[in-house]
């Protein structure tokens, strides 16, 4: 997942040939917005008077063409068949007790791929970081400056380190959690190399994120901003894999489960700390 097609991508960018290329987000030469050209603007309205049919335009053509497409299409892949006996006598079990474990195996399907793509994305996060550190020295402050001692969700270890030291804590725990996941699968009798319906599903809707924190023009609180939007989807993919876990029975899975999502807690609340941190009291710098 995650998957980049930059060919200037960061992960094999070195820190050094950054220095020249990221830039504060300042006041330019933006000419996007309609305000920049008044008689564009005019001409465009009038064109667009002129050209623009009368009467309401019909789009049930188009809105029937793409349900016929929904009926007819076929699913995105399907879950592979169990790969051990204890895994057919689980899933024989499951189909009897009416619970659904082609669905908890899809879930964790979906979290592997994520998991991994997340680790790839702190890889290259931390090469953003380096990079802006190189000119400005440290950028981010640890969290004991940020959070009040026993701040709800945050582990005591992180208010004893440096935020690289953080940084590098929050990608060694998404790997774990892909081992984690991984032996999950196996436990249910599945294959964790296999790539589910929902793990190719979260790897296109999230394949920008790593465009972001890859592209060296993007600012260390862009990328945040972007670390932001994978963690809170992080979060609320923890809680539903639990519920799921749970309906399944599967008590030992459920204890492992929420103490993976005690850590992706702690991981949303440093980024976000950090972000808020940035972009109020570093604005107009490379960071920002």
């Amino acid at each position: 997942m995650f998957a980049c097609r930059h060919t200037h991508c960061l992960l094999f960018a070195p820190p050094s040939s950054l220095q020249n290329i990221m830039e504060a987000t300042l006041t330019g030469t933006n000419r996007t917005g309609a305000s920049a050209s008044a008689s564009g603007t005019e001409a465009m309205t009038e064109a667009s008077a002129a050209l623009t049919p009368r009467g309401d335009i019909d789009l049930s053509e188009g809105k029937a063409q793409r349900m016929a497409y929904a009926e007819e299409a076929e699913a995105i892949g399907s879950i592979p068949p169990p790969a051990t006996l204890k895994g057919m006598i689980k899933t024989g079990i499951a189909k009897v007790s009416g619970r659904s474990s082609a669905t908890l195996m899809d879930k964790i399907g979906e979290r592997i791929a994520f998991e991994r793509g997340g680790t790839r994305l702190y890889d290259a996060l931390l090469t953003k970081f380096e990079a802006v550190s190189q000119n400005n020295g440290d950028v981010l402050p640890p969290m004991d400056e940020l959070v009040s001692d026993g701040e709800e969700g945050l582990p005591p270890e992180y208010l004893g380190e440096s935020a690289e030291q953080t940084l590098r804590r929050i990608r060694s725990e998404e790997v774990m959690h892909f081992w984690l996941l991984s032996a999950a699968m196996k436990k249910l009798g599945g294959d964790p190399t296999a790539q589910t319906p929902c793990a190719d599903v979260t790897a296109t809707a999230t394949a920008g994120l790593l465009q972001v924190v890859t592209d060296p023009r993007t600012t260390l609180a862009q990328c945040l901003n972007a670390m932001q939007t994978a963690e809170l989807t992080d979060n609320a993919g923890w809680e539903l894999l639990i519920q799921l876990a749970d309906d399944a029975g599967e008590v030992d899975l459920v204890a492992q489960f929420l103490g993976a999502l005690g850590e992706e807690q702690a991981h949303l609340i440093a980024v976000k700390n950090w972000l808020t941190y940035l972009v109020t009291e570093k604005s107009e710098t490379e960071a920002v």
